[in-house]
């Protein structure tokens, strides 16, 4: 009984540092020229690709990216388009949900998830004129 214990606690380790890998989204397309700023550091972006808080991501002319979050929110974002993710926050069993994006540029479609039908109140989308807070399913945004 009392080896249990230990191997119990070693399984909730693991999974805890497995949930940190995962991420907050998934790439699922990309064309052209997609680039994400993360801790500094520019890098190339690539379908099946985990997105985290913080990441800004940046599409070149011509191009385009698919992201699904962890909710099931689908976001598109069209050429020359500048977003970045600050907060994502899905956590239904503790009933904590909070959703926030900034978009300094560009187009983006967007459709709720989970958060959109659980918290909509927790979802929010900055731009440089202001902060909007969507409490529909589907919309689409443009910066210029």
């Amino acid at each position: 009984m009392r080896l249990w214990l230990p191997i119990l606690l070693l399984m909730l380790l693991l999974c805890s540092i497995a949930s940190a890998n995962t991420g907050v989204a998934i790439v699922k397309t990309t064309k052209g020229d997609v680039t994400i700023k993360r801790m500094g550091k520019t890098l190339p972006v690539s379908p099946r690709d985990r997105l985290q808080e913080g990441d800004i991501l940046a599409t070149g002319a011509a191009s385009r990216i698919g992201i699904i979050f962890n909710d099931g929110s689908v976001l598109s974002l069209e050429a020359n388009s500048l977003l970045r993710i600050k907060t994502f926050i899905f956590s239904p069993i503790e009933e904590k949900f909070n959703f926030k994006l900034f978009l300094n540029k560009g187009a983006a479609l967007f459709e709720s998830g989970k958060i959109g039908s659980l918290a909509p109140e927790r979802f929010e989308l900055e731009t440089p004129q202001g902060t909007v807070g969507i409490r529909g399913t589907k919309f689409l945004v443009e910066v210029k």
